[in-house]
């Protein structure tokens, strides 16, 4: 439990002081990089130290900075590095954090233990420039993905797709796009379908889209051939899950694919870094976790699905069933 404190109290520090991006594509000296941060050189070299000590940056043989594959996920060009740097920047969601060890005793969703009550609750009553900001960052965060999803979808030629929480509709968008004969649905909360990508609403791909807003807890469009839940599932605890995907059992016709789109959590060894800090983060803004693939089959299962295994992208896993 320290040794995840402790990390997120480093990451932090590298994310206020943009460290990633500072060192660019060239090993550099602590010297250089206080000047290029303006910081003292002695407690910028103690803290780059501390963050090599855990996998963030690696020191070469004269003592000088490189990025590691975790350091690279900080950058402002990585799609996941844009959604750590949200959250660590975030006074809110850092209170959080900063109470992981009582959470634990609790059992309980830090963020839910110091604010008393949920992460969109929150920013959605108290801070809606971080609302704002937590979408846009999750907007730029799959946008970048949207190319390996879709190869990797196996897109019927005909039919209806429904993106299940799909945002502001990128995914929906480029799916479209790839299958002219294809017709979509946007499916969201209410406050983030008013603000879908307006190709969808007005544009060229209007004629084939259609957008509702409504709970997925409760019910989902109905009648398509495939649902897609992009970085949906890992928001919410097992029995919210199984519900979401009840709702899709309950609206899809028998046969229809089912693709829950997420990080994958290896069952055995050491866990990637970003998987395991992302899993850290789910537990700490919404109490929630990543999962492994037999963990996502039981849940499948459970939802009334037939689980028919998984899919790998270059950043995410697709885990698919089908309908009874």
């Amino acid at each position: 439990m320290l040794v995840h404190l402790r990390s997120a109290h480093l990451l932090r520090a590298a994310v206020t002081l943009d460290l990633a991006d500072t060192l660019g594509e060239e090993p550099a000296a602590v010297a250089e990089l206080a000047a290029r941060t303006g910081t003292d050189p002695g407690v910028l070299s103690r803290l780059l130290a501390a963050l090599a000590s855990t996998g963030v940056f690696a020191v070469t043989s004269d003592g000088r900075y490189i990025h590691t594959p975790l350091s690279r996920t900080l950058c402002s060009t990585h799609p996941v590095g844009r959604m750590i740097a949200q959250d660590l920047k975030s006074d809110a969601s850092w209170q959080a954090w900063s109470s992981l060890g009582a959470a634990a005793r609790a059992g309980r969703s830090p963020f839910v233990l110091v604010h008393g009550t949920d992460f969109y609750s929150y920013v959605r009553e108290h801070d809606p420039e971080q609302a704002t900001a937590f979408h846009q960052a999750m907007s730029s965060a799959t946008a970048e993905d949207n190319g390996g999803m879709v190869a990797a979808l196996g897109l019927p030629a005909t039919g209806v797709v429904v993106d299940v929480g799909g945002g502001r509709g990128g995914l929906l968008r480029d799916i479209l796009l790839a299958a002219p004969a294809l017709r979509g649905v946007l499916f969201d909360t209410e406050a983030v379908i008013a603000d879908a990508l307006p190709e969808l609403v007005t544009g060229e791909l209007a004629t084939r889209c259609e957008t509702v807003a409504g709970d997925a807890l409760v019910s989902i469009p109905g009648e398509a051939d495939l649902y897609v839940l992009r970085f949906i599932l890992h928001n919410w605890d097992d029995e919210s899950c199984v519900r979401i995907l009840e709702s899709c059992a309950r609206a899809a016709r028998p046969g229809s694919r089912v693709v829950v789109a997420e990080m994958l959590l290896e069952e055995t060894g050491t866990p990637d870094p970003l998987t395991a800090m992302a899993d850290m983060g789910m537990f700490v803004l919404f109490g929630s976790r990543e999962r492994t693939e037999a963990e996502y089959a039981r849940l499948f299962e459970r939802a009334g699905l037939t689980y028919t295994g998984t899919t790998a992208t270059k950043s995410l896993h697709l885990f698919e069933a089908v309908s009874r």
